[in-house]
């Protein structure tokens, strides 16, 4: 099962792109995806197909992706600020964007506290 404190996990862990993109092993992923989920791979993007023409998440660039993880019924595509689970046993996508980080200013260090 995929928790919140999981999620808080792949985030620390997978803070930027692998430098071999060999390490992502995407051949692997995308035949065991391909009974459920169409997706297209070529030296600068993956596009999943099944997925509308205008669908923001549709095509991305394999250099954005930081890494892929394998769990019982999902793989998860990590990004920076989003993390995309595909489901292994159906064509069911979720999204998981990441939480903004408040900034903090001068003025709530002094008057804010945390």
């Amino acid at each position: 099962m995929i928790t919140d404190q999981v999620i808080k996990e792949i985030y620390k862990v997978y803070i930027k792109p692998p430098k071999d993109r060999a390490e992502l092993r995407l051949d692997y992923f995308r035949d065991l995806l391909a009974p459920n989920h169409d997706l297209g791979i070529d030296d600068d993007e993956i596009i999943i197909n099944n997925l509308e023409e205008f669908n923001p998440f549709r095509r991305f660039l394999i250099r954005s992706i930081n890494a892929i993880l394998e769990f019982d019924k999902f793989v998860a595509i990590v990004f920076r600020n989003h993390i995309l689970f595909m489901n292994k046993e159906d064509s069911n996508i979720r999204i998981h964007i990441r939480p903004e980080k408040p900034k903090k200013n001068i003025f709530s260090r002094i008057f804010g506290g945390r």
